[in-house]
Formats: structure tokens, C-alpha cells, sequence
């Protein structure tokens, strides 16, 4: 099985196949289910609706899980799930069964534990879970239908822990961040000293952060906020708009617009006003 975590997984190709969908009851099954020694033999995601439940891993750890959210368990992970707060013919959870495999065929695993996923199902991804229930109560179920929810659970729960992982990963150089993006003109060595970081580590971190390095970053934002400030209301003049970027001058100004946008600045104004 190969390990691609969830934060991974947000820009790589995977495939779901054999989906299947149902509500459940656990008023009527002692509020039980024990998979300890039964391997799943799917991934699966479920979806507490109307109840709360307390899981417990094969090393014994537990997770609370509250109504709404939802939860992941890996295939071929082992647990057991007491339920809370059941009712008498109501459908306590919403579970979802797929496999994830990547180009060749091969199992992928994005998480090792069972975990809350999302915390708060939203009403559209509450509509999408019971209509992909209701859609397996047919005699013939539409599969595209069907993996095209769950891809798009998937995505959520890949964007969600993306964002959580480069958070923590890339908090170190936030204060770097937030000096580029508010165009400071400090040198990339004062801006790194800043993180407490050498240069070095801090343009490695920067570049895979935004996927460009910290100049290339910089000079980017500047000229788009040249163009802006070349079209805007204000009136401002070249020298000006190249102090405010803090250009060392217009020459360096002018010459670096081209390069990135292929005209002039003045060139510039003149094709983007013209129709006004």
C-alpha cells in the first residue's frame, strides 16, 4: 500500500472505485461495531447525522466524535465504534465504502488512523451524503454519480489538511511572508534574520511555500501592483509608482516591466486606455 498523506494527495492523481453508501441504525444493533480482528477492506467515511460515538483504536487510543462530523478509517485498519445518543428508527449514521488506488493500481494510504476528517458537515455535503445513500437503494446505481461525491469529500478533507499542514510547517517564515507581501524592501538576508533563519533555509522554505523563490515572489507582486497604480485614478507618475515599489529608479523601474509584461509601462497605459 502506498503512503501518500491526505496533504499529499491534494495535487496527485488517485482513482475511487467500488463505491458503495447506506444509512444505519444502531438502536436496533446494541449501538455496536466491532471490526477488531476484521480488517476493513475498504476505505470508508462516516458520517455521524443524528449521534455521537466513541472510538476505539487497535492500540487502544480512543477518538470522541461528535454529531455532524465526520470521520476517516484507512482500509485495513481495525476498531471499534460505540454509538451515544441513538434513536429508534432513525438513521444514526451515513457510511460510505471505496477504494483509492493510484494510476497502476496500487492501494493508497493517506492516513494510517482513524480521525475526524471534517468537524462540520455543511448543508451542501449533508444533501450530497444523503443523496448518495438514497442513490444505492436503486436497482441500478450511477457510479459516476456516486465516486463524484466522494471526490469531492476527498478534495475537501485534502484542501483542509493541506492548509493545516503548511501552517504548521511554514509558520517559522511567516513573519518573512507577510514583510514580502506588504513590498518591504529589506534584503532577503535581513528578511530571513527576521524568521530567526540563515537565507538559505529560509528561500528553500519560501520556495516551496509559493513555488517561486523570494525574488522572483517579489518582483511579481510589484509589478502587479504597477499595473494597478498605472491605471488607477490617482494619476501618478512613473517616478513616483517606481519609488513606491521601491525601484532604484525609473530606468529599473521600466526595464524590469518589460521584461515581465513585454511593453513598456507608458505602452502599457496606452493599450489599456485606449478604449475609455
Amino acid at each position: 500500500m502506498k503512503r501518500i498523506p491526505f496533504e499529499k494527495l491534494y495535487n496527485a492523481e488517485f482513482f475511487i472505485s467500488e463505491p458503495m453508501a447506506k444509512t444505519q441504525n444502531w438502536k436496533n444493533r446494541a449501538n455496536v461495531y466491532d471490526a477488531f480482528g476484521k480488517p476493513k477492506i475498504s476505505h470508508t467515511l462516516l458520517w455521524f447525522k443524528n449521534c455521537r460515538g466513541r472510538l476505539t483504536m487497535a492500540d487502544g487510543k480512543m477518538l470522541d466524535i461528535e454529531q455532524n462530523q465526520l470521520t476517516y478509517m484507512a482500509k485495513g485498519t481495525e476498531y471499534r465504534i460505540d454509538f451515544l445518543d441513538t434513536n429508534d428508527g432513525c438513521e444514526d449514521t451515513v457510511v460510505v465504502h471505496f477504494q483509492m488506488t493510484d494510476r497502476e493500481g496500487e492501494d493508497i494510504l493517506p492516513a494510517d488512523r482513524p480521525f475526524v476528517c471534517i468537524n462540520q458537515i455543511r448543508p451542501s455535503f449533508a444533501m450530497d451524503l444523503d443523496a448518495l445513500a438514497a442513490e444505492f437503494e436503486k436497482n441500478v446505481v450511477c457510479i459516476p454519480e456516486a465516486t463524484a461525491v466522494i471526490y469531492k469529500i476527498i478534495a475537501a478533507v485534502c484542501g483542509k489538511q493541506r492548509r493545516n499542514a503548511t501552517k504548521s510547517r511554514y509558520s517559522r517564515i511567516r513573519p518573512g511572508i507577510e514583510l514580502l507581501e506588504g513590498n518591504s524592501d529589506l534584503s532577503l538576508s535581513e528578511i530571513a534574520k527576521r524568521c530567526d533563519l540563515s537565507e538559505c533555509y529560509f528561500r528553500r522554505l519560501f520556495q516551496e511555500y509559493s513555488g517561486e523563490s523570494p525574488q522572483n515572489f517579489r518582483q511579481r507582486y510589484r509589478i502587479e501592483k504597477a499595473k494597478q497604480l498605472l491605471l488607477s485614478d490617482e494619476q501618478l507618475s512613473i517616478g513616483e509608482i517606481a519609488e513606491m515599489l521601491h525601484f532604484s529608479d525609473i530606468y529599473h523601474f521600466s526595464k524590469t516591466f518589460k521584461k515581465v509584461c513585454g511593453t513598456s509601462p507608458l505602452q502599457f497605459i496606452k493599450e489599456n486606455t485606449k478604449n475609455y
